[in-house]
């Protein structure tokens, strides 16, 4: 992030939002709203001085809540730019932050404020959310954690400094168990697979292992997929070590209300036997989900989602990176689940197709496209509906309005239109009766 931030051709906008675009490739006029931090950017050095003055703790949200933060700090260690920003809703108003910062960065009157862009190709890469429901107790028992609040108890900046405690009591937990497939391949929640849980697993096992040799830990599972490049022998290090993995999901979980451990009862596939035994902490490795962000700049933009909800490309084999509308590239979790290193494959071919147009500086359009006439229309509008690229409205008359950009010539519109209403250009019936008079004269 520091390297991107320097570089003299790169803008980074953080703590905004798309709040509209219009336009085509070459051409987008995008809007973003700049939401207010209260802290002047350009006059903010980061040096923590509001921060050390703040006498008000809330809730840390990039530590997943484990732990507090002070109402005005910087968001999280790496945070670019490196400034701090303030929680109106936490903050009291006693301005001393104000007194405190010595570059008089700090600006209560700072309001969200829109900035207009002109953008020739645009590349959504809007990441994944995580599924919390309340399977296996989450939210309800206090050592009932996600594979994300893991994540950050094992980070050497987490809220432990990287050592493994409950959130329960701060104790270190001896016996683990981790339980995939949580909210996903189910088809009352999400049919799919996350993809990563596997390997997330394997890697928290195995880090908890490295610092804690005499840990206990299982492992249930549907499935074991740790497909892909050195995948399947990180499993094997993984069972080397010590963790032990049972094919089976787990059937209910209670808790002892004085020592905060957990009764879990499970049967391992393959056995007529019901497993009971007492953990002290469980990670469950929930599905990912569509981000919110990606909910919204799919409205924002109109693009199509699959039935995962998660945004749908060009074509899921052949053109997974480009979207209908031309100028339009998508990569990462916002196109599907994958792991890390086909994530950075797939925003490496966005960036290259976004160059490509951009480089050359123009955009060749073979302009096959979608011809009302209005005279033949039965205005029964059901080219609208049709229209896989939404480049057919209706215009303040009522009429038929094909967009040029956006039509991409598939023909859809004019194989269904009972009028005759709509045809291709290059491709209409008279031509093609013209061709075939050609092809098959009569009398002859």
């Amino acid at each position: 992030m520091l390297e991107t931030n320097r570089h003299p051709n790169i803008e980074i906008l953080s703590y905004s939002e798309i709040t509209e675009i219009d336009g085509y490739i070459g051409n987008f006029e995008v809007k973003v709203k700049r939401k207010a931090r209260f802290v002047d950017e350009d006059k903010c050095i980061g040096c923590g001085s509001c921060t050390d003055v703040c006498p008000i703790y809330t809730s840390n949200y990039f530590d997943e809540h484990l732990s507090a933060r002070k109402a005005i700090d910087i968001a999280f260690a790496q945070a670019v730019p490196a400034v701090s920003q303030l929680d109106r809703k936490s903050c009291v108003e006693c301005f001393a932050c104000v007194d405190a910062c010595e570059q008089s960065a700090i600006d209560f009157s700072q309001q969200d404020k829109i900035v207009d862009l002109k953008v020739g190709t645009i590349i959504v890469a809007t990441g994944w959310d995580l599924y919390k429901g309340d399977d296996y107790g989450y939210g309800i028992y206090d050592n009932v954690i996600n594979q994300i609040e893991l994540e950050r108890i094992l980070a050497p900046n987490g809220p432990t400094y990287g050592h493994l405690k409950r959130p329960s009591d701060g104790k270190r937990p001896t016996k683990v168990l981790f339980i995939n497939c949580v909210g996903s391949r189910d088809i009352n929640k999400n049919a799919y697979c996350s993809v990563i849980c596997c390997n997330l697993s394997l890697k928290n096992s195995k880090l908890i292992k490295s610092e804690y040799p005499d840990s206990q830990i299982v492992c249930t599972y549907i499935d074991m997929r740790c497909a892909g490049k050195g995948y399947e022998e990180y499993y094997k290090r993984s069972r080397d070590s010590g963790v032990i993995f049972v094919k089976g999901l787990v059937g209910s979980i209670s808790e002892d209300p004085l020592t905060k451990n957990l009764t879990v009862q499970f049967e391992p596939v393959g056995t007529d036997t019901v497993v009971t035994m007492e953990v002290h902490m469980v990670v469950l490795s929930p599905a990912s989900l569509p981000s919110q962000g990606t909910v919204e700049i799919a409205k924002i933009l109109k693009m199509e989602k699959s039935t995962d909800g998660f945004l749908k490309e060009y074509h899921a084999r052949l053109d997974p990176i480009s979207t209908k509308t031309p100028g339009i590239y998508i990569c990462g979790s916002s196109q599907g689940q994958k792991e890390i290193d086909k994530a950075v494959s797939q925003a490496r071919g966005a960036a290259s197709a976004a160059s490509i147009p951009m480089g050359k500086g123009e955009y060749t359009m073979e302009l096959i496209r979608a011809k009302p006439s209005d005279e033949r229309c039965a205005k029964c509008y059901m080219c609208i509906e049709a229209c896989p690229y939404k480049a057919i409205s209706i215009n303040e008359t009522g009429s038929i309005v094909v967009d040029l950009i956006n039509c991409r010539g598939c023909g859809t519109c004019a194989g269904l239109c009972p009028s005759k209403a709509i045809e291709l250009t290059y491709f209409r019936d008279d031509q093609y009766m013209a061709l075939v008079d050609q092809l098959l004269p009569l009398g002859e």
